[in-house]
């Protein structure tokens, strides 16, 4: 089934209240499976709070059967939130953490892991691996 996920930023945390990007034909269109679209209770619209003023919304709804899709500009660089609506039904990440491969290099100290899904790092003791 096709899914239209649609973007936009109702809260800016720019000095000028405005978003640089701000267009209407942010989409993208997506294969879904149908148990998956009844899950996400499509239509639906899912926030993400980015914790510095900034929130994104997107929009998604199965698209009718000889449906077009609209023009796009693409997404923006925010695919990454379809990804996770479509795997957890939300746009936070899972994390998935695995050994930062630059943990113990010079300018490392202690021991790194990575999320393999959204790549964002931390630093950890070696008990704390284990356990995971």
């Amino acid at each position: 089934m096709r899914v239209l996920f649609t973007l936009s930023m109702p809260n800016v945390g720019s000095w000028n209240g405005k978003w640089g990007g701000e267009r209407p034909d942010y989409t993208i269109v997506r294969s879904v499976p149908p148990k998956r679209v009844q899950e996400l209770r499509l239509p639906n619209s899912f926030y993400h709070n980015f914790g510095d003023g900034w929130g994104a919304s997107v929009h998604a709804r199965a698209m009718n059967v000889g449906e077009r899709r609209p023009k796009s500009a693409g997404f923006y660089g925010y695919d990454w939130m379809v990804d996770r609506i479509v795997r957890w039904g939300d746009t936070e990440c899972r994390h998935e953490w695995v050994e930062d491969p630059k943990s113990g290099e010079p300018g490392w100290e202690g021991k790194w892991v990575r999320c393999r899904l959204c790549r964002c790092g931390k630093r950890v003791d070696v008990e704390a691996v284990a356990a995971e």
